[in-house]
């Protein structure tokens, strides 16, 4: 494996994520019956990194889907998503009652009243602080793992690749996909990005996706190359399969979610604990 390797993991599906609605970190909600079957699907393609450092955020929706995923993990609360200080489940638009609301995210100067949140230099430092975490974990020879939200791995992103935080937002993403960060000819890389199973391995029929849009999302982009993982190298993958030990949820019980042992798969109360190996800021 490359030097430095570190796997991105979103977690699967929520209702609100299908709807675009907003977390602020109060509620949280476990992943839909289809981000169930999206998340068991990750299950083969991270096999290889059963051995590796899993760190996760503290959301139900991210430590479920690394159960069902097959990884036991270490809570980072630096992984949580982006604070938004939108009422939780409701769009922008709603927030700001239909009219003008000139919010982004991505520009702390479009921060107003109406809509303020953790501003961007507030997450990218968080950010970078898991990155650098991750920087010393893998120098042991391991890779790591980073079971995490949308907008945060797409910060993570830009950020290894040297890039000013706000690229991130350039970065589209699904629920229950993968990345890849390593290091090719000295440089920080992007092995692998927006590799998704349930789409791009066994896509659902369109009939079993209530809600859906109408399209399917653009493939994912994932270079051609000896060194990159071969879960995530399209070219590399067998062909498509339906595996027997991966059906709905509504058939069968979801296993217990980790709270924060180290790789291994527990049955303890959902309760995190957070590692001592190096992952608050001083």
């Amino acid at each position: 494996m490359p030097q430095q390797q570190i796997i991105l993991v979103r977690h699967a599906e929520t209702a609100w994520n299908r709807s675009r609605r907003y977390y602020t970190g109060h509620d949280d909600p476990d992943l839909t019956a289809s981000g169930k079957r999206e998340a068991g699907l990750l299950r083969p393609h991270l096999e290889p990194y059963q051995d590796a450092h899993v760190l996760c955020s503290p959301a139900l929706r991210a430590r479920r889907t690394a159960a069902l995923a097959g990884l036991g993990v270490d809570i980072n609360p630096d992984l949580r998503e982006w604070s938004y200080q939108l009422p939780d489940g409701h769009t922008v638009d709603e927030r700001c009652g239909g009219g003008p609301c000139h919010h982004d995210i991505w520009d702390a100067a479009l921060h107003t009243t109406a809509c303020t949140g953790e501003c961007l230099p507030e997450v990218t430092a968080r950010a970078d602080c898991v990155l650098d975490c991750a920087r010393r974990l893998t120098a042991g020879g391991r890779p790591v793992v980073l079971v995490s939200h949308g907008n945060l791995i797409r910060l993570m992103t830009a950020r290894w690749l040297g890039l000013p935080a706000a690229a991130g937002a350039h970065l589209a993403l699904r629920t229950a996909s993968l990345g890849c960060l390593a290091h090719y000819d000295g440089r920080p890389s992007l092995l692998g990005w927006n590799f998704s199973p349930s789409v791009d391995v066994h896509p659902p029929p369109r009939s079993a996706v209530p809600g859906e849009r109408g399209t399917q999302p653009a493939p994912s982009v994932v270079p051609d190359r000896p060194d990159c993982p071969a879960s995530l190298d399209r070219s590399r993958r067998e062909p498509d399969h339906s595996p027997a030990d991966v059906g709905p949820a509504d058939r069968r019980p979801s296993p217990p979610v980790p709270p924060a042992g180290r790789n291994t798969p527990t049955t303890e109360p959902l309760e995190p604990r957070t590692t001592d190996a190096g992952l608050h800021r001083s």
